[in-house]
């Protein structure tokens, strides 16, 4: 739930909200099986069930070709958001490696970086 008020909670799913126009979530949970009647709601607890069961199965040895697929797409779409805010650099050699790493620190950039200490 989104906080509308001063001191309301709001919930983790508010992280993955996603526009109801897109319908992104009720196509996900109509492949799983999952439909609300016409003008009503899904099921009480189907998103978050559909959450434990995705991660229940993709923790599964089973599933490593499927998780990696997901992976890949899930970077696929993170890197059309990027925008052109530079990532923070803070002084840690650990963390500017996992800048790095993670694609929010081009290893050019990086080394730019570097050579201007020089």
């Amino acid at each position: 739930m989104v906080a509308t008020t001063k001191g309301q909670k709001s919930t983790a799913m508010d992280y993955l909200a996603a526009p109801r126009a897109d319908g992104l979530v009720a196509e996900l949970l109509t492949l799983l099986g999952f439909t609300a009647p016409k003008g009503g709601r899904l099921p009480a607890g189907v998103k978050y069930d559909t959450l434990v069961a995705l991660r229940d199965s993709f923790s599964s040895p089973d599933l490593s070709a499927s998780l990696n697929i997901v992976q890949a797409r899930i970077a696929e779409l993170q890197a059309s958001r990027r925008t052109g805010s530079k990532a923070r650099i803070s002084a840690s050699p650990s963390s500017i490696m996992a800048a790095v790493k993670a694609g929010k620190l081009s290893l050019d950039e990086l080394k730019a970086a570097i050579a201007e200490l020089d």
